[in-house]
C-alpha cells in the first residue's frame, strides 16, 4: 500500500461522497471506488458505509483515517522541514499570531543572543487557522499559541497564565463597574470569530466553565474587526489583559470579570521532532520564560 492509498481514504472522509473526493484528487470516481475497495480488502474490513447519505465512516474507517491522517502528517514534515535546516539559509521558524508578536520577539531575540553555533531562530506571524496545522506538517518548528488547542500530535509548555477581561461598549449599562462577574452578562450578544471550533466558541465566549446564557453576535476574522463591533454596540467580549496594549479600545469600557478561564500561552513543537536545536529552543525558552516573557 502507499501512501496515496491513504489520502484517497482520508479525501473520501473529508468529502462526505466519492464523487467530490475524486474531483478533489483530479481522478474518476470509479477509479477512485475502486483504490478504496482495494485498500478494504487489504485491511480486511470496510472502511466506509455507502448509501443515499454518501460515504460514512465506519467503526475501523475511523481507526484507518487517525492513523492515516497521522501517516501523512509525518510525510509531510520529512518533506519540508529538512528545508530550513540545510544550506545558508537554515533556521528554526517560530510562528504565532499577530496578538503575541511581543512575547515572540522577546523569545527569539533572547534565544539568538545565546544560541552559540545552534541554528538561528526566525519568527513569523500566521493566522491562528493555521498555526498549529503548520507545525503538525513540518512548516513551523515551534509555535507560540493561545489556549484552547488541539494537542494532537503536539508536545507543549505552558509559559504563562493570563487573566481576562470584559470588553463592554461604552454605553453598556454595567461599563461603570471596576469587576463583573460572568453571570451578570448572561444573554449578552458575544462577539466571535469566525471558523471557531465548539471548544475554542465556548472559550471566547466564556462559556466553557459554566453554560451562561449568550447570544451571537458579528463573527468577525481579526482584532480590528472585534474590537469594532465592540464599540459599535454589537455585542461584547473577553480577552486576555495581557494583550489589550495590541488592541485599540477606544470606545470600549475594560473592566475585570470573575467566572472565566485564564488565557494560557503555551510553547507547541512536533511530538515527533528530533532537531537538537529545537530541543534547545524549547529548553532556554523554559528557562527564561518566568522572567523575559512579557
Amino acid at each position: 500500500m502507499e501512501l496515496r492509498h491513504f489520502r484517497y481514504v482520508l479525501a473520501v472522509a473529508e468529502e462526505g461522497t466519492f464523487t467530490a473526493a475524486a474531483r478533489r484528487l483530479g481522478m474518476t470516481q470509479p477509479a477512485l471506488s475502486r483504490a478504496v475497495r482495494a485498500v478494504e480488502a487489504t485491511v480486511g474490513s470496510p472502511l466506509f458505509e455507502r448509501g443515499r447519505r454518501g460515504a460514512v465512516l465506519t467503526e475501523a474507517g475511523v481507526v484507518f483515517r487517525d492513523d492515516a491522517l497521522a501517516l501523512d502528517r509525518l510525510a509531510r514534515t520529512a518533506i519540508t522541514r529538512p528545508g530550513r535546516h540545510s544550506g545558508a539559509t537554515k533556521h528554526l521558524r517560530v510562528t504565532t499570531r499577530g496578538c503575541d508578536i511581543e512575547a515572540l520577539d522577546t523569545l527569539v531575540t533572547s534565544y539568538n543572543a545565546a544560541r552559540g553555533t545552534r541554528l538561528p531562530a526566525r519568527g513569523a506571524v500566521v493566522d491562528g487557522s493555521v498555526q498549529v496545522e503548520e507545525v503538525r506538517t513540518g512548516d513551523a518548528d515551534v509555535t507560540l499559541v493561545r489556549s484552547p488547542l488541539d494537542r494532537t500530535g503536539l508536545d507543549t509548555e505552558l509559559l504563562r497564565s493570563d487573566a481576562r477581561v470584559a470588553l463592554l461598549p461604552a454605553a453598556h449599562p454595567l461599563a461603570h463597574r471596576d469587576t463583573v462577574d460572568r453571570a451578570e452578562l448572561a444573554g449578552a450578544a458575544v462577539v466571535v470569530l469566525a471558523g471557531n471550533t465548539a471548544s475554542e466558541t465556548a472559550f471566547w465566549t466564556a462559556t466553557d466553565l459554566a453554560p451562561h446564557e449568550w447570544t451571537p453576535g458579528p463573527a468577525v476574522s481579526d482584532t480590528a474587526q472585534y474590537t469594532a463591533s465592540i464599540r459599535l454596540g454589537h455585542g461584547i467580549g473577553f480577552v486576555a489583559e495581557s494583550l489589550l496594549a495590541e488592541m485599540t479600545t477606544t470606545g470600549i469600557a475594560v473592566v475585570g470579570v470573575t467566572g472565566v478561564s485564564a488565557s494560557e500561552l503555551h510553547l507547541g513543537w512536533s511530538e515527533s521532532a528530533t532537531s537538537p536545536d529545537v530541543a534547545h529552543f524549547v529548553r532556554h525558552v523554559a528557562d527564561v520564560a518566568g522572567d523575559r516573557v512579557p
